[in-house]
């Protein structure tokens, strides 16, 4: 779990404040969010024959303290990944959406708004991957375009260390439990996109920029115009400012080669789930054969303490040999010269 050393943070911050006060929290109180360095890390690893069961299976296996924060919850929030509105393999299964859901509907009927801001078009992605159907099939469910959403003012690093203005969208920071639901998949910038990338792109609001396919809400030129340094330590800053209380990797069917939309299928049949959401990617780094040490953000975010990056100082709750599950994924084309990028640059 999270803590602080201030008795505030943005991830537990009362909703009765209004919203000038919220603003002032992203903007102004930033503390590093770390982890506990005296316990263990821990991330639930399953292996089975259904996605959905899987998702839930996964939590069940997280500690009964962390899952009672769900107990509390009065606005819990899903975050998946819509990157594509028709590519399924490039985004988050309906059916891992309503494993978590079955999860929570098991403590609580508190509201969830399943919400992304998706680089083409979350609504289409929404029609067109059956999430719709998830309103009829529970109470108090609800879709949300978090790229129409209202916003609150965040900030994104640049190449020379300074931020700049950035929108986070406004019903992630007022839920009080926020559930992000990543793909494994590899991605031709940043080598994999797992559950900090998938956090960090999708609750970033932008304007839409017009191309011949419509309409799509790139993070790209904030990240591409101040170099890959910045775009790493970005995905960090972001969480620093708007944590997730849970993060999933659903690794059922996962992306291998050019992602993460030009990919191709590995069936892995895994999911996991961790609070940690450094832990968890670097325990799905390890799964895909990849080195965590030539993933940007999580040298960065172990470095600032935020998370836990060394795989010795992990504890796997189930499937507890990473030998016997691991595949090995095919990196995108340009990966190499990606990695050799950053680690000039940051190390």
């Amino acid at each position: 779990m999270f803590r602080s050393g201030h008795e505030v943070s943005l991830g537990r911050v009362d909703r009765q404040e209004n919203v000038a006060e919220i603003i002032f929290l992203v903007n102004e109180f930033n503390p590093l969010l770390c982890y506990n360095s005296c316990t263990m890390s821990q991330v639930a690893i399953i292996q089975g024959d259904h996605r959905r069961q899987n998702i839930k299976d996964a939590f069940t296996l997280l500690s009964s303290e962390d899952v009672a924060i769900l107990d509390q919850a009065k606005k819990i929030l899903i975050k998946p990944n819509l990157v594509h509105h028709y590519f399924q393999l490039a985004s988050t299964h309906v059916d891992a959406v309503r494993g978590v859901i079955d999860v929570i509907r098991e403590k609580t009927d508190a509201p969830v708004v399943v919400g992304d801001a998706s680089y083409h078009g979350t609504k289409a992605a929404f029609r067109n991957f059956g999430y719709e159907n998830l309103i009829t099939e529970y109470e108090n469910v609800s879709l949300c375009d978090l790229n129409d959403d209202e916003t609150v003012e965040g900030y994104y690093l640049k190449q020379d260390g300074s931020k700049g203005k950035m929108q986070i969208a406004k019903t992630v920071v007022e839920a009080d439990v926020r559930i992000n639901l990543a793909c494994m998949k590899t991605h031709r910038t940043t080598g994999v996109t797992l559950s900090l990338k998938n956090w960090a792109a999708g609750i970033w609001v932008v304007e839409p920029t017009q191309s011949l396919e419509g309409p799509h809400f790139a993070r790209q030129p904030f990240f591409h115009q101040e170099g890959r340094r910045a775009q790493e330590e970005t995905i960090v800053a972001i969480h620093q400012q708007c944590a997730p209380t849970f993060s999933v990797i659903d690794g059922f069917l996962a992306m291998e080669g050019n992602g993460p939309t030009n990919g191709e299928a590995v069936p892995m049949h895994l999911a996991l789930a961790s609070t940690d959401p450094v832990a968890l990617d670097v325990t799905a780094c390890q799964l895909m054969h990849v080195n965590p040490q030539d993933i940007g953000c999580l040298v960065i975010a172990g470095k600032q303490g935020y998370g836990e990056s060394d795989p010795e100082r992990i504890s796997l709750l189930g499937q507890k040999k990473i030998l016997e599950l691991r595949n090995t994924f095919l990196l995108p084309e340009t990966w190499k010269e990606k990695v050799l990028a950053w680690k000039s640059s940051i190390l």
